[in-house]
Order: structure tokens, then C-alpha cells, then sequence
């Protein structure tokens, strides 16, 4: 059944791709000519900031391991990010095979099964944390509120965090929990076994020090500000000169289209929805054509061979920490 939802899903997606860019698209050949004239200084950046996305996110993930007293190296978790981002692009149900693979490779390091599961969630938690702020962020901006308004969303923002760091101190001061595994019983069904897992993550993410979890955020939200960032540079490199912020609300919408589980990583949709959104913005056809095609290559496409590299140099543990380090 969920074979042909899934099946439903993606035709609904191709169909709704197929009438958003109707009158959008360009001729290859004027792509090809955008591509071709792309600023080669800014492609370098928007390289750059696209790794620093991959950085960012394998970072989080290596704070939350340690968190637990699970060690994992920066090469190692850098490795492991991009190829669990070819697997979400290339797989069907990608996104279920590369948490799969994360569990499996977690467990490899030492960390109980409990343990791996919350870092799993956390991180999901973390990173969806990370970019509800890029959401309020943007809608500040674009709602431009007086000063006096953004000083009381300043405060109110500012007396929430008190409010969950003197929570936090008071249950912490009861002593941190000790419980390696969720209390279910060996015949549990599935239901109950997720809800076991999921109250055990709550307890175990209260035993994370609070600078640890800031950190964490902060590198949830750098994540996706880099990538945003690289879609910006790339925007430039193809000579478009959209407004940043029009650039970033775009990004944001696409993003929240991507959780429409139609096709693995988003591909297509992410590709039609910023297309829609630049050429809506007043963007030529061609040139915002050859922006998104250099974005989505950055940030999706290069990672498929990278990760298989890597995938491959995990599988052969003497050669591995070298083939990652060279990867990254």
C-alpha cells in the first residue's frame, strides 16, 4: 500500500512541476550559453559555502555522539554525511536508508542501541530547530518591524531561554538519568517500542549540558544558512541580481515543499520550485535556469559520487580514514 502511495505521490509531483514551469523553462541552448558565462570567483565560493553546509551538519551530528561518550573523528563523520546524502538522493525511501545506515555506523563506534536512536532523533529535532529560526528570521525581515517591536520579540525570546536553562539546571541537579536502554517489554508491539524510544530520547537529551546543545543549534542553523548562502552565490555567478532576501523566501518555500516525500532528495521539486520562484522574481528564464542547475550540482549532485567514495572507503577499514580525509 505505501508502494502506491508513494507511486501516487510522485505522479501528483510531476504533474504540479509540469504546470509551475510551464512558460519557465529555457532552451538548453540558452542555459548552456548562461552556464558558460557563470563567474567563476563566485562558483569557488558557492563551493565552498556548500562543504561548509556538509562540515556544519557532520559537526552536529559529532557533538551530539560525544554528548554520549561516543567518539567519532571529524573525517570519519564528514564521510559518513555525504554518503548519507547520496544515499537520500540516489535510494528509494533514501531518506529510511540513510537513518538506517547512520544507526548502523553509529553502533560501530560503541554507542548503545538507545544512544544511537537519540542522536538520530536529536539531530533530526536539531536541524528542523535550526531552520524554524531561518523562518522566523526571514519573516522578520520581510515584515521590517520597528524597533521597539523587535525589542520585545528580543525579550520574550531572551525570557523563554531563561525559562528552559533554570529548567533544565533544576532537573539536571536531581542527577543526570542512567538508563541505557527504553524500559519495554521483549513482546511490546512496534507502537509501543516507538514511543518507548522516543520518551528515552527525552530523557537522555536532558542529560546534554546546555553550552553543548547551543552549539549544536548553532551548527543546525549554520547548516542551512550556507546553504542558502549557496544558492546566493550561485544566483550571482550567473549574473541575477534578485534581492537576497527574495533569493532566501524562495529557498524556505521550496524547502517546505521538499517535505512532500515525492521523490528521493527532493529531486525535481526543489528544482521546479526555485526556478518558479526566480523567474517570478523577474529572473530571465536562462540564466536562473543555469543558477538553480549550479546550485542543485554544489549541494545534491556532487555528493552522490563523493559519498560512494566514501561508502567504499568505509567498507575497507585500513584505507578508509585516508580515502575520507582526501573526500573531504
Amino acid at each position: 500500500m505505501r508502494r502506491y502511495w508513494r507511486t501516487a505521490l510522485l505522479v501528483v509531483g510531476v504533474v504540479v512541476a509540469a504546470l509551475e514551469l510551464r512558460g519557465h523553462l529555457p532552451s538548453l541552448t540558452e542555459t548552456g550559453r548562461a552556464l558558460r558565462t557563470a563567474g567563476l570567483g563566485r562558483l569557488a565560493a558557492a563551493a565552498g559555502l556548500a562543504l561548509l553546509a556538509m562540515v556544519a551538519f557532520s559537526e552536529q551530528q559529532r557533538h551530539l555522539l560525544a554528548a554520549f561518550a561516543v567518539r567519532m573523528g571529524p573525517a570519519s563523520s564528514l564521510g559518513l554525511t555525504y554518503t548519507r546524502s547520496a544515499m537520500a538522493a540516489a535510494l528509494p525511501a533514501g531518506s529510511a536508508v540513510s537513518a538506517g545506515y547512520a544507526f548502523g555506523r553509529f553502533r560501530a563506534r560503541g554507542a548503545p542501541r538507545a544512544v544511537a536512536a537519540a542522536v538520530m532523533l536529536l539531530s533530526g529535532a536539531a536541524s528542523l530547530a535550526g531552520l524554524a529560526l531561518l523562518y522566523a528570521g526571514n519573516l522578520l525581515v520581510l515584515a521590517r518591524p520597528s524597533v521597539a517591536t523587535l525589542g520585545i520579540v528580543t525579550a520574550a525570546a531572551a525570557l523563554a531561554v531563561l525559562v528552559v536553562l533554570h529548567a533544565r539546571a533544576v532537573r539536571r541537579a536531581g542527577g543526570p538519568a542512567a538508563v541505557l536502554e527504553p524500559d519495554v517489554a521483549a513482546d511490546a508491539g512496534r507502537l509501543a517500542r516507538a514511543r518507548a524510544t522516543l520518551r528515552h530520547t527525552l530523557v537522555l537529551a536532558g542529560t546534554v549540558p546546555t553550552g553543548r546543545w547551543l552549539a549544536v543549534l548553532a551548527l543546525a542553523v549554520l547548516n542551512w544558512l550556507a546553504d542558502v548562502a549557496t544558492l546566493v552565490c550561485t544566483v550571482r555567478a550567473a549574473g541575477l541580481t534578485v534581492p537576497a532576501t527574495t533569493i532566501a523566501t524562495g529557498y524556505l518555500v521550496a524547502q517546505l515543499i521538499r517535505q512532500i516525500p515525492a521523490t528521493p532528495g527532493g529531486i525535481g521539486v526543489i528544482e521546479a520550485s526555485l526556478l518558479v520562484a526566480l523567474t517570478a522574481a523577474g529572473a530571465p528564464a536562462a540564466p536562473a535556469a543555469a543558477a538553480v542547475l549550479l546550485y542543485r550540482i554544489l549541494s545534491c549532485w556532487i555528493d552522490l559520487p563523493i559519498g560512494l567514495a566514501c561508502w567504499r572507503s568505509a567498507k575497507a577499514p585500513a584505507a578508509g580514514p585516508r580515502l575520507v580525509a582526501a573526500a573531504g
